[in-house]
């Protein structure tokens, strides 16, 4: 018999709106946001606002920095960052560095979000998609959801993980037999909310269900592909122990055979350690 819901949709959806009074996402990303998602973005301007905070500085250039985003070492200023990058991808990393942020006590989490991220743009770069970098930046993101329902409704996430443990089921089940909804959903509302593009929302909000996609097909199939592999990998906590199983058309989009997947996995062990190496900042205050 199924446990009754612990948190409706509405009460749950008002503690996500609340996310703006976090300590985790500072007023400076948001001013930065605001900058960055203008049509007629001024870099200068961004990198102004960044630079007046030495953390988000700090965060921003090792990542940038980090093999993972293909440009190891070579950047030296916000700016030549924000350039490289762009401005989809800087709002990702700046949000994902702010929410998915290791002073928090989800041990592993982060872990996953950095792996995720590695395999996505392993995978992007061997697909031969043009922005393997955003996907990268979707691949940091998706697990969004699960973080802010850990910051905004804790007690119903502690009740989500319990249940996963105790009864040998995948987080998202838990969540929706707990909650009525799951962490999809959640950054759904969130990523609508931050005005990010379907491109970056798709991959995120779609990573359990592919087929859902309908402008980001295969950069969701990446990023679907990437979290199993992650798993199947044992590379930080995503919840809960299990594999989750990759669709049929998500695995054939990618074209992948034996010997892709043992140069992808060769890829990932290699950028996800030169992105470490790159973008830790867990001592960062």
């Amino acid at each position: 018999m199924s446990a009754a819901p612990i948190a409706d949709r509405a009460a749950v959806r008002r503690a996500v709106e609340r996310l703006r009074d976090l300590p985790t996402l500072p007023a400076v990303v948001e001013r930065v946001g605001q900058v960055l998602e203008r049509p007629d973005a001024d870099l200068a301007e961004a990198a102004a606002i960044i630079e007046t905070d030495q953390v988000l500085t700090a965060q921003l250039l090792r990542l940038a920095n980090s093999a993972f985003y293909g440009v190891s070492g070579r950047i030296g200023s916000v700016t030549q960052a924000l350039t490289v990058l762009g401005t989809t991808l800087a709002r990702s990393l700046l949000y994902g560095t702010s929410v998915l942020d290791l002073r928090i006590n989800l041990t592993g989490f982060w872990e996953h979000a950095i792996g995720v991220a590695v395999a996505s743009g392993v995978l992007a770069k061997r697909r031969r998609l043009s922005k393997p970098e955003e996907v990268s930046g979707a691949g940091l993101l998706h697990d969004l959801g699960k973080v802010v329902l850990y910051k905004q409704a804790p007690e119903a996430f502690d009740a989500v993980l319990a249940t996963a443990a105790a009864d040998g089921i995948p987080f998202g089940v838990a969540e929706r037999r707990l909650l009525g909804l799951d962490h999809t959903e959640v950054a759904s509302w969130l990523l609508t909310r931050w005005r990010f593009p379907a491109r970056v929302v798709e991959p995120v909000v779609c990573h359990h269900a592919p087929e859902r996609a309908r402008v980001a097909r295969t950069e969701t199939a990446v990023v679907h592909v990437a979290n199993a592999i992650v798993r199947a990998y044992g590379y930080g906590f995503g919840g809960d122990p299990g594999v989750p199983a990759i669709a049929d058309a998500a695995w054939s989009a990618l074209g992948l055979d034996a010997a892709a997947i043992d140069a992808t996995l060769a890829d990932f062990e290699r950028d996800l350690d030169a992105a470490l190496h790159g973008a830790r900042f867990a001592g960062t205050t």
